[in-house]
């Protein structure tokens, strides 16, 4: 078992340091901060407190930074202190970012980069420019990432202090994984030039650790160990509690070969997070813990860490639903806000008003989604535990039952809103006096609609049973030939030719779901194949099967993304050439109605030269 590869860790903290961090712990600077609070009396100056707190909060709580991010926003606004509305999106994105709401984070990010550009403030554009590398770091951008922490550079370098390069070259490492051995060298030295010119521990403890991780990357375990052990001691003399959990990881990689050495310094590593209240890494040193717990073969350990396994994802699992409360709370006042501002212009308002409802409709499919993934996970590990966690089990299989049915209702409510949404939409965009501003809103919101209508569709299709499908025989043939003629409309609109090479077969199936599974092949045929392309779609028969081919000569499936494509909200979607959007719900659904047939599903697929899906059903 090989550990997780230790910069990960890094890459969050580094995000968002700047100046809020000097050289002590988080749990102390908050403590001195919040006892600042009740002193301050200047509006502005409090404002920049809480966003202080907030930052400081990051990684250690990530509810707690959301919460002062949007009372800092509240007070800023009140006061109509811009650069304090700047600094709460700047927490907000950063809390966001945690909480796995990537284009939520990047879309706040943008408006703290436009801020910050209008004011020619170019510490704070050079800041925002590497958070932003990073968020698509965190959703496998590497090209955007890679182009964003270069911009960033070239902005930071205007500065006349450069105490900030420090930070941004060590990102860079960090954020461009093809980085040669030499250009990581070269980086981290001008990191640690200007660290030690400006006197900055945080700094130095943190290139310490990367070039330590660096060495043991390379095999160089020895020269690794000294600088561990100070990154470790330096870090513990400071009272930097986030480094010393690092450098404990740190210790853990060192040993990888020693699972009992990398189980007790992980297991030191936990106690710092209790100790201190790290939540955000609650779970993900538990997962490593259990992880070598389990290679002990001690089953009392095994059981104990289970137990506190289920406590942090039940912790975790309410601090969510905080959390989407908060976020929901935090997008009606935006939305409030935006109402009032519009009062006197009685059109405008009803668009407004409609972009809000749409936007909360789309938020309550993303929060719904993050529930299923969350249980879905807490499922997986669930199946793994041995005979004594019979009890556990149950109960996560019941709690995941549970939230698969309120998923499902509350897809299923979301339906007939959001088509009225769109109905509204498109009877609004028939009228000829519509202005061109309206016009565009109308489309904005018609678009929302359909795509949150997809996925509603596509959520209310997960977990296909046999039980639930009701057969009768049809033709084979004359549904392709009608699912071709129909998605030959969606082909003409990229000029694409579709054809179809089948026989008449009958078999028993259930119509409607085996359609799905045909459509949503030559719809992604249509969407990952480029202007002009032919498509084909043949049917063979043999003395057991029915075998159904849909071709394509697009991009293609990359080998990292093959063993995932058929996973249940799989992180390996992408745009269509065209910049189709992309749910990662499709296939998997079709697999499921496959094999409810008993049936199978696979893929071969050459990068860049297109992709073949094979759909075999037996005759019997």
């Amino acid at each position: 078992m090989n550990l997780p590869k230790l910069t990960r860790y890094f890459v969050p903290f580094l995000l968002f340091c700047l100046c809020y961090c000097p050289a002590q712990g988080q749990t102390v600077l908050i403590q001195q901060e919040q006892h600042r609070l009740s002193s301050i009396k200047d509006s502005n100056n409090l404002v920049n407190s809480l966003n202080r707190l907030g930052m400081l909060y990051y990684l250690k709580n990530p509810d707690s930074c959301f919460y002062y991010g949007i009372k800092a926003k509240a007070m800023a606004a009140r006061q109509h202190y811009s650069k304090g509305e700047t600094g709460a999106d700047n927490v907000i994105a950063s809390a966001l970012f945690l909480k796995g709401l990537f284009r939520e984070s990047l879309q706040l990010f943008s408006e703290v980069l436009s801020a910050s550009k209008l004011r020619s403030d170019t510490a704070s554009t050079t800041q925002v420019l590497m958070n932003m590398a990073t968020v698509y770091l965190g959703i496998q951008d590497s090209v955007k990432a890679k182009t964003l922490s270069r911009l960033a550079i070239q902005t930071g370098e205007k500065l006349k202090k450069d105490s900030m390069m420090s930070m941004v070259y060590a990102n860079y490492c960090i954020v461009n994984a093809a980085l040669t051995q030499d250009s990581i060298r070269y980086y981290l030295n001008k990191s640690q030039k200007i660290a030690t010119r400006y006197k900055d521990m945080q700094m130095l403890i943190v290139i310490m650790q990367l070039q330590a991780d660096e060495l043991l990357n390379e095999g160089r375990k020895q020269e690794a160990l000294p600088m561990i052990q100070r990154a470790l001691s330096d870090s513990q003399n400071a009272g930097m509690e986030y480094f010393e959990i690092n450098s404990l990881g740190l210790y853990a990689a060192y040993y990888q070969d020693k699972p009992d050495s990398v189980l007790s310094y992980y297991n030191r590593a936990y106690q710092v997070i209790q100790a201190k209240g790290y939540v955000y890494l609650k779970v993900k040193v538990l997962k490593i813990i259990l992880a070598y717990t389990e290679m002990s073969g001690n089953k009392d350990k095994i059981i104990d860490v289970h137990r506190l396994m289920e406590t942090a994802l039940a912790a975790e699992n309410d601090q969510l639903k905080k959390f989407i409360g908060d976020y929901i709370k935090y997008n009606a006042i935006q939305d409030d806000n935006t109402l009032l501002e519009l009062k006197n212009e009685s059109n405008k308002t009803k668009i407004w008003l409609l972009i809000s409802v749409c936007i909360v409709s789309i938020l309550l499919i993303l929060i719904i989604y993050r529930m299923y993934h969350i249980s879905s996970h807490l499922n997986k590990k669930s199946r793994e535990q041995n005979s004594q966690m019979k009890k556990t089990l149950g109960d996560l299989e019941q709690s995941q039952a549970d939230n698969t049915r309120m998923m499902k209702i509350a897809a299923h409510d979301l339906r007939n809103p959001i088509g009225g949404i769109t109905s509204v939409a498109t009877l609004m965009l028939d009228d000829p006096n519509r202005s061109d501003e309206d016009r565009m809103m109308l489309e904005l919101i018609k678009t929302s609609g359909q795509n949150s209508l997809e996925l509603v569709s596509d959520l209310l299709q997960v977990h296909t049973h046999v039980e639930d499908m009701k057969k009768e025989p049809i033709d084979l043939y004359q549904m392709l030939y009608y699912c071709v003629d129909l998605m030959r409309f969606k082909a003409e609109a990229k000029m694409q030719q579709i054809t179809l090479h089948a026989a008449p077969v009958t078999l028993s199936v259930n119509r409607e779901k085996m359609w799905r599974v045909v459509s949503n092949l030559i719809a992604n045929a249509i969407k990952f194949s480029p202007t002009g392309a032919n498509i084909s779609v043949q049917m063979t028969e043999n003395s057991n099967n029915v075998i159904i081919q849909v071709e394509d000569h697009g991009i293609g499936i990359p080998l990292e993304m093959k063993d995932k494509i058929f996973d249940m909200f799989t992180e390996a979607k992408r745009q269509g050439t065209a910049g189709e959007q992309a749910f990662g719900l499709g296939l998997a659904i079709s697999k499921q109605i496959v094999e409810a047939h008993g049936g199978s599903i696979w893929f071969n697929s050459d990068k860049g030269n297109g992709t073949t899906f094979y759909v075999q059903l037996p005759l019997a």
